[in-house]
Protein backbone atom coordinates (compact mmCIF):
# COMPACT_ATOMS: atom_id res chain seq x y z
CA UNK A 1 0.00 0.00 0.00
CA UNK A 2 1.05 3.36 -0.90
CA UNK A 3 1.69 6.27 1.33
CA UNK A 4 -1.16 7.88 0.32
CA UNK A 5 -3.12 5.11 0.27
CA UNK A 6 -2.51 4.22 3.77
CA UNK A 7 -3.21 7.97 4.98
CA UNK A 8 -6.27 8.35 2.95
CA UNK A 9 -7.48 5.19 2.47
CA UNK A 10 -7.78 3.25 -1.21
CA UNK A 11 -10.57 4.70 -3.38
CA UNK A 12 -13.83 3.00 -4.35
CA UNK A 13 -13.98 1.92 -7.77
CA UNK A 14 -16.89 4.69 -8.61
CA UNK A 15 -17.33 8.31 -6.46
CA UNK A 16 -20.76 9.30 -6.56
CA UNK A 17 -19.30 12.89 -7.07
CA UNK A 18 -17.13 11.96 -10.24
CA UNK A 19 -19.40 12.60 -13.57
CA UNK A 20 -16.77 11.50 -15.89
CA UNK A 21 -17.29 8.94 -18.52
CA UNK A 22 -15.68 5.71 -18.07
CA UNK A 23 -13.84 6.64 -21.46
CA UNK A 24 -12.29 10.22 -19.95
CA UNK A 25 -11.51 8.42 -16.43
CA UNK A 26 -9.43 5.66 -18.64
CA UNK A 27 -7.91 8.66 -20.57
CA UNK A 28 -6.89 10.26 -17.15
CA UNK A 29 -5.78 7.34 -15.69
CA UNK A 30 -3.41 6.52 -18.58
CA UNK A 31 -2.54 10.46 -18.44
CA UNK A 32 -1.80 10.40 -14.90
CA UNK A 33 0.67 6.95 -15.16
CA UNK A 34 2.61 8.34 -17.87
CA UNK A 35 3.41 11.78 -16.04
CA UNK A 36 4.32 9.25 -12.94
CA UNK A 37 6.79 7.53 -15.31
CA UNK A 38 7.99 11.01 -16.40
CA UNK A 39 8.64 12.69 -12.90
CA UNK A 40 9.84 9.22 -11.02
CA UNK A 41 12.44 9.30 -13.64
CA UNK A 42 13.39 12.90 -13.50
CA UNK A 43 13.54 12.15 -9.53
CA UNK A 44 15.72 9.34 -9.88
CA UNK A 45 18.00 11.82 -11.65
CA UNK A 46 18.00 14.93 -9.79
CA UNK A 47 17.86 13.69 -6.19
CA UNK A 48 21.26 12.59 -6.26
CA UNK A 49 22.32 15.74 -7.55
CA UNK A 50 20.24 17.74 -4.65
CA UNK A 51 21.93 15.61 -2.10
CA UNK A 52 25.50 16.42 -4.04
CA UNK A 53 24.79 19.98 -3.93
CA UNK A 54 23.74 20.03 0.19
CA UNK A 55 26.68 17.87 1.01
CA UNK A 56 29.14 20.05 -0.67
CA UNK A 57 27.89 23.59 0.90
CA UNK A 58 27.53 21.37 4.68
CA UNK A 59 31.32 20.53 4.16
CA UNK A 60 32.12 23.96 3.52
CA UNK A 61 30.41 25.20 6.28
CA UNK A 62 32.11 22.82 8.69
CA UNK A 63 35.57 24.75 7.42
CA UNK A 64 36.94 26.71 9.86
CA UNK A 65 35.87 30.43 8.40
CA UNK A 66 39.52 31.14 7.35
CA UNK A 67 39.82 27.78 5.48
CA UNK A 68 36.81 28.43 3.28
CA UNK A 69 37.03 28.81 -0.73
CA UNK A 70 33.87 30.31 -1.76
CA UNK A 71 35.42 30.13 -5.17
CA UNK A 72 36.00 26.60 -4.70
CA UNK A 73 32.30 26.06 -3.84
CA UNK A 74 31.06 27.66 -6.80
CA UNK A 75 33.17 25.31 -8.80
CA UNK A 76 31.61 22.33 -7.09
CA UNK A 77 27.74 23.46 -7.28
CA UNK A 78 27.22 25.24 -10.07
CA UNK A 79 27.57 22.08 -12.84
CA UNK A 80 25.40 20.16 -10.46
CA UNK A 81 22.70 22.91 -10.34
CA UNK A 82 22.87 23.40 -14.24
CA UNK A 83 22.52 19.58 -14.68
CA UNK A 84 19.43 19.64 -12.52
CA UNK A 85 17.71 22.36 -14.28
CA UNK A 86 18.21 20.70 -17.76
CA UNK A 87 16.50 17.45 -15.99
CA UNK A 88 13.70 20.01 -14.99
CA UNK A 89 13.24 21.49 -18.24
CA UNK A 90 13.57 18.10 -19.91
CA UNK A 91 10.50 16.79 -18.01
CA UNK A 92 8.74 20.30 -17.99
CA UNK A 93 8.65 19.77 -22.03
CA UNK A 94 7.08 16.17 -21.22
CA UNK A 95 4.28 17.47 -19.21
CA UNK A 96 3.48 20.28 -21.40
CA UNK A 97 3.46 18.27 -24.18
CA UNK A 98 1.21 15.79 -22.83
CA UNK A 99 -2.19 17.48 -23.58
CA UNK A 100 -1.21 19.43 -27.34
CA UNK A 101 -4.62 20.03 -27.62
CA UNK A 102 -6.09 21.14 -23.99
CA UNK A 103 -8.79 18.74 -24.06
CA UNK A 104 -8.20 17.12 -21.03
CA UNK A 105 -7.21 20.64 -19.16
CA UNK A 106 -10.28 22.20 -20.30
CA UNK A 107 -12.37 18.87 -19.13
CA UNK A 108 -10.57 19.23 -15.42
CA UNK A 109 -11.85 22.74 -15.06
CA UNK A 110 -15.41 21.85 -16.31
CA UNK A 111 -16.06 18.88 -13.89
CA UNK A 112 -15.86 20.75 -10.88
CA UNK A 113 -15.46 17.81 -8.76
CA UNK A 114 -13.40 16.84 -5.50
CA UNK A 115 -13.30 13.02 -7.19
CA UNK A 116 -11.73 10.35 -4.61
CA UNK A 117 -8.34 10.17 -6.33
CA UNK A 118 -7.86 6.94 -8.42
CA UNK A 119 -4.30 4.75 -7.90
CA UNK A 120 -2.72 6.29 -10.56
CA UNK A 121 -3.44 9.51 -9.38
CA UNK A 122 -1.98 8.70 -6.03
CA UNK A 123 1.53 7.61 -7.87
CA UNK A 124 1.79 10.87 -9.01
CA UNK A 125 1.17 12.76 -6.06
CA UNK A 126 4.06 10.76 -4.18
CA UNK A 127 6.65 11.31 -7.24
CA UNK A 128 5.50 14.88 -6.92
CA UNK A 129 6.18 14.98 -3.53
CA UNK A 130 9.59 13.77 -3.94
CA UNK A 131 10.54 16.24 -6.29
CA UNK A 132 9.07 19.12 -4.72
CA UNK A 133 10.40 18.02 -1.18
CA UNK A 134 14.16 17.72 -2.76
CA UNK A 135 14.43 20.26 -4.97
CA UNK A 136 12.26 22.93 -3.82
CA UNK A 137 13.31 22.23 -0.17
CA UNK A 138 16.89 22.24 -1.14
CA UNK A 139 16.47 25.89 -3.22
CA UNK A 140 15.00 26.76 -0.21
CA UNK A 141 17.81 25.14 1.96
CA UNK A 142 20.79 26.73 -0.05
CA UNK A 143 19.66 30.04 -0.06
CA UNK A 144 19.45 30.59 3.80
CA UNK A 145 22.85 28.47 3.98
CA UNK A 146 24.57 30.74 1.39
CA UNK A 147 23.61 33.70 3.69
CA UNK A 148 27.18 32.72 5.19
CA UNK A 149 28.78 33.22 1.82
CA UNK A 150 28.19 36.31 0.15
CA UNK A 151 30.26 35.94 -2.91
CA UNK A 152 29.11 32.04 -3.43
CA UNK A 153 25.44 33.35 -3.44
CA UNK A 154 25.97 36.04 -5.56
CA UNK A 155 27.27 33.13 -8.48
CA UNK A 156 24.94 30.63 -7.11
CA UNK A 157 21.49 32.27 -6.41
CA UNK A 158 20.39 33.09 -9.77
CA UNK A 159 21.24 29.31 -10.48
CA UNK A 160 18.60 28.11 -7.26
CA UNK A 161 16.22 30.44 -8.95
CA UNK A 162 16.20 29.37 -12.26
CA UNK A 163 15.68 25.15 -11.13
CA UNK A 164 12.87 26.61 -9.24
CA UNK A 165 11.34 27.48 -12.71
CA UNK A 166 11.08 24.32 -14.31
CA UNK A 167 9.72 22.80 -10.95
CA UNK A 168 6.99 25.51 -10.52
CA UNK A 169 6.11 24.83 -14.16
CA UNK A 170 6.15 21.16 -14.07
CA UNK A 171 3.69 21.52 -10.90
CA UNK A 172 1.44 24.10 -12.19
CA UNK A 173 1.11 21.96 -15.69
CA UNK A 174 0.02 18.96 -13.83
CA UNK A 175 -2.34 20.16 -11.13
CA UNK A 176 -3.50 22.15 -14.16
CA UNK A 177 -4.74 18.70 -16.19
CA UNK A 178 -5.19 16.65 -12.88
CA UNK A 179 -6.70 18.80 -10.33
CA UNK A 180 -6.88 16.36 -7.51
CA UNK A 181 -3.42 15.75 -7.72
CA UNK A 182 -2.73 18.99 -6.63
CA UNK A 183 -4.67 18.61 -2.97
CA UNK A 184 -3.04 14.82 -2.45
CA UNK A 185 0.09 16.22 -2.71
CA UNK A 186 -0.02 19.63 -0.27
CA UNK A 187 -1.49 16.59 2.22
CA UNK A 188 1.45 14.55 1.84
CA UNK A 189 4.26 17.76 2.40
CA UNK A 190 1.41 19.12 5.18
CA UNK A 191 2.31 16.04 6.99
CA UNK A 192 6.06 16.82 6.79
CA UNK A 193 5.62 20.54 7.37
CA UNK A 194 6.67 21.42 3.99
CA UNK A 195 3.36 22.32 2.65
CA UNK A 196 4.30 26.04 2.57
CA UNK A 197 6.60 25.16 -0.47
CA UNK A 198 3.52 23.64 -2.27
CA UNK A 199 1.62 26.79 -1.66
CA UNK A 200 4.60 29.30 -2.82
CA UNK A 201 4.69 27.26 -6.26
CA UNK A 202 1.29 27.45 -6.47
CA UNK A 203 0.91 30.94 -5.63
CA UNK A 204 3.41 31.77 -8.07
CA UNK A 205 1.57 30.07 -10.96
CA UNK A 206 -1.76 31.48 -10.07
CA UNK A 207 -3.24 28.05 -9.45
CA UNK A 208 -4.49 29.51 -5.90
CA UNK A 209 -6.82 31.16 -7.45
CA UNK A 210 -7.98 28.65 -9.88
CA UNK A 211 -8.54 25.34 -7.10
CA UNK A 212 -10.38 28.42 -5.17
CA UNK A 213 -12.75 29.26 -7.71
CA UNK A 214 -13.39 25.25 -8.54
CA UNK A 215 -13.98 24.67 -4.66
CA UNK A 216 -10.88 22.29 -4.66
CA UNK A 217 -8.57 24.40 -2.42
CA UNK A 218 -9.36 23.95 1.05
CA UNK A 219 -6.19 23.19 2.25
CA UNK A 220 -4.52 26.40 0.45
CA UNK A 221 -6.11 28.25 3.13
CA UNK A 222 -5.22 26.36 5.87
CA UNK A 223 -3.50 27.98 8.56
Amino acid sequence: MTDVQQQFGAPPSEASTDDRSPDERKEEAELAERLSRTIEEANERVVPLTKMIRKHIENMEARKEDDRNEDELVKQVKPLLEQAEQILNQTQGVVKGADPDGKIASRAKRHQQDHRATPEEQRLAEALKVMIEEVGGTIEWAKGKLDAFPKAKKDLGPLLDALGQPLTQIVGGVAILLTGVLNLVGKLLSGLGLDSLLKGIVSATGLDKIYNSLGLGKWLNAK
